[in-house]
């Protein structure tokens, strides 16, 4: 704008020149006056912008910093400690059970105790959630995940067992390296004890501290944990001591297993995720079931996967019952909805109410390679028997759609 003002003057004066010198000074004191205004306006318009820039920013990072004193200063002063919150919060979750001082530790009750034995793989997962959202029960996830396989676990069985037990007491002195390896698993903050919520409002120091830990666990009238990588042999012996414990076996086709463990980093060269070391753990099991179903009938079950995929409501209405547990659904929560799956909950069908699905159960079918199952039939022979699976025999025939993979009830 500054260079047309500027040549329009050029032009101008050019031709004030032809007539006279004087008028042409005349001319000259004009349009210096003109842009001396138009300066000043220019930066007045300018000191404004940035007055109003200055302002807004020195609002935006006051706002900023009140935030930052009330998150980091004002507020933990003002919250209750993490023991105090959850107190408060079991007992309004738990108030349609009525008095539970008989059943949690903190009032010298006895809670009611309960395990879930299975192999990774085996789609233990929503099972779990469905028992880790009930009010009241304590989840202790998987206390032994950071052993690592079923060989490092069984190496020390005394060791094991006592950590377990103590577990079941809400005393966490064994429990350093599961702390630890708690801390860096999201899954593990997802399902273990109160952490997926205290851990967002407190300090993990805090939130980790294995004071603080025992004395919320203490608060709970049902204690339930899940063991992945420990014979059931080993884990019966829980049974003898006084923690009237009950032990439910899950297990699952374990073709459906191998497919679920495909490609999983956990997986990658260990030797419990090999079919052979599969089958023969459920061998043992299965063995060991038998023992357990008549020593005690009323302490020890099992339940297959594909069962509860089919029949959801019912199987885990069934669980429930057997672990002593008052089952209530969550208003506020899909259970429809796998705890790992990327599935809209506005979309999602909720006939499925619980989460299992015959998709996911018999997906093996239509995805695994016929050379991948043949290798899992082949050293999977008694289990699969024992079990109640039914072997693929007729590949070139074989549909998904027509294949019935059970043999009826284990």
């Amino acid at each position: 704008m500054l260079q047309t003002i500027y040549n329009i003057s050029l032009i101008q004066m050019s031709l004030l020149t032809c007539y006279s010198l004087p008028a042409l000074d005349l001319y000259k004191i004009k349009i210096s006056s003109v842009f001396f205004v138009w300066e000043s306006n220019f930066k007045k318009s300018i000191m404004v912008q940035v007055s109003r820039t200055t302002k807004f920013t020195g609002i935006c990072i006051g706002v900023y910093v009140a935030y930052a004193v009330f998150i980091f200063f004002l507020m933990p002063l003002l919250m209750p400690d993490p023991v105090s919150l959850q107190r408060s919060i079991v007992a309004f979750k738990t108030r349609h059970l009525g008095d539970i001082s008989n059943y949690t530790m903190e009032t010298g009750g006895t809670p009611i105790r309960s395990m879930l034995v299975t192999f990774r793989g085996s789609g233990a997962l929503t099972l779990l959630d469905s028992l880790a959202n009930q009010p009241g029960c304590y989840q202790h996830y998987a206390p032994l995940i950071a052993y690592g396989g079923r060989s490092a676990v069984e190496h020390q069985p005394a060791q094991v067992l006592k950590e377990l037990e103590e577990l079941y007491n809400c005393d966490y002195n064994s429990s350093m390296k599961m702390i630890q390896w708690g801390k860096r698993s999201p899954i593990f903050r997802r399902f273990y004890g109160a952490q997926s919520k205290l851990c967002m409002t407190y300090s993990h120091d805090s939130c980790w501290d294995p004071d603080n830990l025992a004395a919320i666990c203490k608060l709970h009238p049902f204690i339930n944990m899940a063991v992945y990588n420990m014979k059931l042999k080993y884990l019966a012996l829980l049974l003898d001591r006084k923690l009237n414990l009950r032990i439910l076996l899950l297990v699952r086709d374990p073709r459906g297993t191998m497919y679920s463990r495909k490609n999983r980093n956990w997986c990658d060269g260990l030797k419990d995720c090999e079919a052979s070391s599969l089958c023969m753990d459920m061998v043992s099991d299965f063995k060991m079931a038998q023992i357990l179903r008549e020593q005690y009938p009323d302490r020890f079950s099992t339940i297959r996967y594909e069962d509860l995929a089919m029949h959801p409501a019912q199987g885990i209405k069934q669980v429930f019952e057997f672990y002593g547990i008052p089952l209530q659904r969550s208003k506020g929560r899909h259970r429809g909805i796998h705890p790992r799956s990327w599935i809209n909950p506005e979309n999602y069908d909720l006939d499925n109410a619980w989460g299992y699905s015959t998709h996911s159960a018999y997906e093996w079918m239509s995805k695994m390679r016929f050379d991948e199952i043949k290798a899992v039939q082949k050293v999977c022979v008694d289990a699969m028997d024992m079990w109640g699976y039914r072997q693929v025999e007729d590949f070139h025939n074989f549909s998904p759609k027509k294949f019935e993979p059970m043999l009826g009830k284990a």
